[in-house]
């Protein structure tokens, strides 16, 4: 009986990180993480990354990675550099370095692909 209950787990946890890492989720998180980094009329934007963090794309940037290692929700042991193995995109260059989803077009925008 574990084993089925385990295996049903693991069927529906496959199921959703699948399903919150399609194109559609990625693409509206680069198209989001874009408008955040051009900022408004009034004051500039940052530079905005896309990381695929417990199972969703999250749109980041650096004052918010500080702030979520100081609430413990990262270690604070991690950092920009180590964190680039999750790291899907980032608005300064528009580098796309996601592995599933080289060929990433949107319009306005000139990506590149660059795997880290």
């Amino acid at each position: 009986m574990e084993n089925l209950i385990l295996k049903v787990i693991k069927w529906y946890l496959i199921t959703r990180t699948k399903y919150r890492a399609n194109l559609y989720h990625y693409r509206k998180a680069v198209k989001e993480a874009e408008r955040l980094a051009a900022g408004t009329n009034k004051c500039k934007g940052r530079r905005t990354y896309v990381y695929f963090l417990g199972g969703k794309y999250r749109i980041l940037n650096r004052k918010q990675v500080q702030w979520l290692k100081n609430q413990g929700t990262i270690k604070r042991s991690m950092n920009l550099e180590k964190m680039q193995s999750v790291l899907c995109y980032d608005t300064q260059g528009h580098i796309n370095s996601h592995p599933n989803w080289t060929q990433l077009e949107i319009k306005g925008i000139d990506i590149i692909y660059q795997r880290l």
